[in-house]
């Protein structure tokens, strides 16, 4: 039998900030590798497929850039990955392809297809997709259409049998990730296209790595079906030496470590940092942590080795909410944590959320205030969001009205779920008030123009920030 290995391109669809965040709030955004596509091309590449990979959105390629790469470079499979909120722009290019190519076959993945499995095939434009991680799934399916043979017993995959959707089993987790190849930078035109939020970096450019995944937690709110609760671990040997190829080979000259809590096995940071600093590589580097798995010894030791910025969730600052969400912290806890930060020099942010599942216009106005009161440089504050796959979304409205008519509200800014006792005005209203409040006072405004006058980059990133904002924290909010 002869088998062909099948051309493939992988595609991050074109969103743009209105899509993302709903409102002027885009300014508050940056954009970070979409690893996700970069890591499956990597993969594929090791196993001997032709792959590329390409993130739309932040090279502003449409549909019909795609659709002439397709044509020009003779893929003949397209992968695209989707959140929920951008399920809509990933439908929009499956069906131009398809139009232009309806001999390709297309592949969708992705959160949204690990929360949703039998959603995407309801549309003709997408010919399989494939839940949860994808690396070991996408090559088994590759290798059965290369061989022209049904792929209907790949684990992991959704297809149609018989004119229904059929969900296969999932497949296991990738237990031991260093197995699996860098991502695949090279395919990145041009590393400068990327940063995080303004104020999120000292110095361009800056990588984002992930060193594990899976999630240990149990937060109500968090979609967590691509990569599990398994909580897997790269090796500090592989993370240094990744980082150590990006200062080499791409100029990088700052890390941001994207994992959901970069501080669950503090040995494995002592690890890193100590072969880091054998390498000889310093450079600053942020990360996202939770309240209960630092210590000030920790923290100290981080600071010491280049850590300057941490982001924490801390969604409420009532005691009831959080039992009911399954934090597992204490407002007490968040202040402790964030003074000692604020005492080493470690500028911190804090998530929160309003609209959570016994939420009152009290406990809102008790989170603002617990926020000010903490020496927190920024906060970003969204509308909870029950999402597809968690268990607040299976039990929504238990706690209020939930609103699914339209998939491209799911983004953290629009009030789809609404408490009981609450309305979608007040939810937005508070919202605008939380950020309107925590940034204009005058010491921390103070403090933002002192570091903004630093550099000329982070001036125009103020000036940026002040042009956008200005309208969003003032005018009249609407649903």
């Amino acid at each position: 039998m002869t088998t062909t290995k099948p051309k493939v391109l992988l595609v991050y669809p074109p969103i743009s900030k209105m899509d993302r965040y709903g409102s002027e709030l885009g300014v508050f955004g940056g954009k970070q590798i979409p690893l996700g596509v970069f890591c499956l091309a990597a993969y594929l590449r090791q196993q001997g497929y032709e792959a590329s990979a390409v993130d739309a959105e932040a090279r502003e390629l449409t549909n019909d850039d795609i659709v002439r790469l397709l044509r020009t470079d003779g893929f003949d499979v397209l992968g695209i990955s989707s959140t929920t909120v951008a399920f809509h722009r990933a439908l929009e290019l499956a069906q131009a392809v398809k139009a232009a190519h309806p001999g390709i076959t297309i592949l969708i993945g992705g959160p949204h297809v690990s929360s949703q499995p039998e959603h995407p095939l309801q549309f003709d434009a997408f010919d399989y997709a494939i839940r949860n991680e994808g690396e070991e799934s996408l090559v088994e399916l590759l290798q059965m259409i290369g061989e022209c043979k049904d792929p209907g017993g790949v684990r992991g995959l959704i297809h149609r049998c018989n004119g229904r959707v059929v969900v296969n089993p999932c497949r296991p987790y990738i237990a031991d990730l260093d197995t699996l190849p860098f991502p695949a930078y090279d395919m990145i035109p041009d590393m400068g296209i990327y940063s995080p939020p303004p104020f999120n970096y000292q110095r361009l450019p800056v990588a984002n790595i992930m060193t594990s995944r899976g999630c240990p937690n149990t937060c109500t709110f968090c979609e967590n079906t691509t990569f599990g609760r398994q909580f897997r671990v790269r090796s500090a040997e592989s993370i240094a030496a990744e980082i150590e190829f990006l200062i080499d080979r791409y100029g990088v000259r700052e890390i941001s470590f994207v994992d959901d809590t970069f501080t669950v096995n503090r040995s494995r940071i002592y690890e890193i940092f100590e072969l880091t600093r054998q390498r000889g590589l310093r450079f600053p580097w942020s990360c996202m942590s939770r309240i209960n798995t630092v210590d000030e010894e920790l923290l100290r030791y981080m600071h010491d080795h280049g850590c300057w910025y941490i982001s924490f969730g801390v969604e409420s600052a009532d005691e009831e909410i959080l039992r009911t969400i399954h934090k597992n912290i204490r407002p007490a806890d968040v202040q402790r944590v964030i003074e000692i930060c604020h005492r080493l020099g470690i500028v911190t942010k804090g998530f929160f959320m309003i609209g959570h599942p016994r939420e009152t216009v009290e406990t809102i106005d008790k989170t603002i205030a617990f926020a000010k009161q903490l020496p927190l440089r920024h906060v970003v504050v969204t509308i909870n969001t029950p999402m597809p796959g968690t268990e607040q979304y299976r039990h929504a409205r238990q706690y209020g009205t939930l609103d699914e008519s339209d998939w491209r509200r799911f983004n953290y800014w629009k009030p789809v779920f609404v408490p009981h006792g609450l309305t979608p005005e007040i939810l937005l209203a508070k919202q605008q008030q939380f950020i309107r409040e925590f940034y204009l006072r005058p010491k921390l405004l103070l403090r933002q123009l002192q570091f903004a006058l630093r550099s000329p980059s982070n001036f125009r990133q103020l000036l940026r920030i002040v042009s956008g904002s200005i309208r969003y924290l003032f005018r009249k909010r609407l649903r």
